[in-house]
This record gives structure tokens, C-alpha cells and sequence, in this order.
């Protein structure tokens, strides 16, 4: 399982994926699927999902992970060329820092480069000034294809076009045999971890009925999963997420899965969390345990606005979210572990 996660993860975390422009995920995604479903279901909000008969027909479960990347809405663009950036979910400046970011047009991905400006300037700059003395903010930095506003209009560039970290920072790096690094671990690791949890459900049906879904526009307002939770109507609903680590939380990076049981938006069914943990134990793996505050899942906002049963959250714990993310491999690998055991009872 580990070389196959290695290989998912080389493909998946150089993909732009941005809420409404997901085909790149979407490929790979539908090339996997297609090796453990006979149908493949993609909806009108972009969400794709697989079914499983259970052994025992039963309640319906659905699993999520997203497969949206966080990303930037072009909001204006100047004469000279200075393309400014509106936010689509949680993305802040600070954690891209001054280079390589593409804009995705209609025509294509032009490069260009996130900037800021000269150190060697005086509070007579007055945006480079701010920049050096208050948080810096998408209304400091601005994106520079080094084309006029014209030259841009000719390459299909338009105002409501999405930017996204450069490619050429996207390739993944490996620390130690063991950690995985690099952007949009959120939530592209949790599309690995379910392509492998189909691959064994293919071999091993699931005891109860069961849909796998690689949800849309997450991370843009947690949309994607309300939309097939209300379309579905599931008893269970778990998210496979990206899980934070930072002081104030009982998490470690390590190879062990987390079960949050309360987040920023909403509290999950404590049964619910109770059986993954107990899962965990059944194939000798110890689970975390979590109560988080800045974080929200598409389990949770579909608790909260009634459209499921049960929900849960369960992931891999992570440093630098919304950033140059480090996770482990063996987590990824232990949380196909648990929720197999979860939902086979083995």
C-alpha cells in the first residue's frame, strides 16, 4: 500500500484543482475508480462517487474527502498588468511568500509571480511600507505575469479567473522515508487515502451499504458535500480531512489517525467517533482523540444543517495547514486501515 500511496501522492499534489476548475483531480480520480466500481457517478456540482452493495444491505454510509485545493479569484486588474487577488477559503498571503503562482484562464495556466516589492524602499512606498509593518494582507501582494492588461485580455485572462500556487512548486518532497511535504495536502492526501480504501472494499465489501465520494468546492464553503449528503440522504457521513497540529490541541505528527470529536462549526455523533476509535483497536491501531476550533468539514456542516444522521471526521494529523504541509505516510496508511476495519467489522 505505501509505493501506491507514494505514487497517488506524486500525481495528485501537482494537480490545480480549484473549486470549479477540479478536471485535473477529476481525471485521476475517475482513471482510479474505475478499476474498483463498475459505475462511476459524477453530479451536477462536480461531486464523483461510487457505490458498494453491503454484505448486509443496511443504512447507507458516506465517506468524503474533497478534492479542491484552497485558491485566489482575480478581483481587478490594472493597466499595467498588477493582477489583484480576492480569497477562496483560507488562503493567506504569508504562507506563499513572493514567488511562482499561476493564473488558470479559459485559454490555459499562465505563470506569473506573487510579489510584494523592493526591501530597499522607504514608508515612500506606501504599500511595500505597509507591508514590512502590518500583517500582510491580499491587498498588499499582487500577481505579475510581466503582460500589460491588454496583453492579458488577448491570453483569456478576465476578472473571476482563479490563481493558485505555481506548479512548479507544487512537486511533493519526502523527509526520512517518512513525511510527505507539500501544498494542498488538504485535502488531495484524503483522495489517496479513499482511492485505497475503494481498492480493499473491491476485494472485501463493506457490511453495510456504502458511497465513496471525492466532494467539490470544499474549501470555497463546504458546498460539495451538503450537495450529495441532501442528494443521498445518508445515515453516516464521515470526512477524511487534513487534521491541524498546534499547541493548543492534543495532537502529534505522528503515524496516528485523528477522530475529532467537536469542531469550529459543529459536535459529531460521539457513537459515531467512538466506533472509529474502537475500530482503530481492532486492527491494533490507537487513534487520537480531538476537540478543534478553526475547522469545519463537510461532515460537520452537513450535521449542522440536518441533512445526515451520524457524522464523523477522521484524519491525518498535519503542521503548516493552509501552507507547505507535512503529514506522515504511515498515517495516510493507517486511516485506510481503520475505516476498512470500520466499515467490514474486521
Amino acid at each position: 500500500m505505501r509505493e501506491e500511496i507514494i505514487e497517488l501522492l506524486n500525481k495528485v499534489l501537482i494537480t490545480h484543482s480549484p473549486g470549479d476548475i477540479e478536471n485535473e483531480m477529476n481525471e485521476i480520480v475517475k482513471e482510479y475508480l474505475s478499476q474498483y466500481a463498475d459505475e462511476i457517478h459524477h453530479d451536477p456540482h462536480d461531486n464523483i462517487y461510487i457505490k458498494f452493495a453491503g454484505t448486509k444491505g443496511g443504512h447507507l454510509t458516506l465517506i468524503s474527502a474533497h478534492k479542491d485545493e484552497i485558491s485566489l479569484i482575480v478581483r481587478k486588474i490594472d493597466d499595467d498588468g498588477k493582477i489583484w487577488l480576492e480569497p477562496i477559503g483560507g488562503s493567506i498571503p504569508y504562507k506563499y511568500g513572493e514567488g511562482p503562482f499561476d493564473l488558470i484562464t479559459s485559454n490555459g495556466v499562465l505563470e506569473g509571480v506573487l510579489c510584494i516589492g523592493s526591501s530597499h524602499s522607504s514608508d515612500l512606498s506606501s504599500r511595500i511600507h505597509r507591508a514590512r509593518t502590518s500583517p500582510l494582507t491580499w491587498d498588499i501582494v499582487y500577481l505579475d505575469c510581466k503582460l500589460d492588461k491588454s496583453q492579458l485580455a488577448e491570453k483569456g485572462a478576465i476578472v473571476g479567473d482563479r490563481a493558485v500556487i505555481g506548479r512548479r512548486r507544487k512537486q511533493p518532497m519526502y523527509l526520512n522515508n517518512e513525511y510527505v511535504c507539500g501544498y494542498a495536502l488538504d485535502d488531495k492526501a484524503g483522495v489517496v487515502i479513499l482511492l485505497m480504501l475503494a481498492k480493499k472494499l473491491k476485494e472485501t465489501p463493506p457490511t453495510h451499504d456504502l458511497c465513496i465520494a471525492f466532494t467539490s468546492r470544499e474549501e470555497a464553503g463546504v458546498s460539495g458535500g451538503s450537495y450529495i449528503s441532501h442528494q443521498l440522504d445518508p445515515h453516516d457521513f464521515i470526512a477524511v480531512e487534513i487534521i491541524p497540529v498546534a499547541e493548543e490541541y492534543p495532537i502529534k505528527i505522528n503515524d496516528k489517525p485523528v477522530v475529532l470529536f467537536k469542531d469550529g462549526t459543529y459536535h459529531y455523533d460521539l457513537m459515531l467517533c467512538r466506533e472509529l476509535v474502537f475500530a482503530g483497536k481492532r486492527c491494533e491501531i490507537e487513534c487520537q482523540t480531538a476537540v478543534i476550533r478553526a475547522f469545519g468539514s463537510d461532515a460537520s456542516i452537513s450535521a449542522k444543517n440536518g441533512l445526515n444522521g451520524r457524522s464523523a471526521c477522521i484524519g491525518f494529523p498535519t503542521e503548516n495547514t493552509h501552507g507547505y504541509e507535512i503529514t506522515t505516510i504511515t498515517a495516510l496508511e493507517n486511516c485506510v486501515k481503520v475505516l476498512f476495519s470500520h466499515l467490514s467489522g474486521l
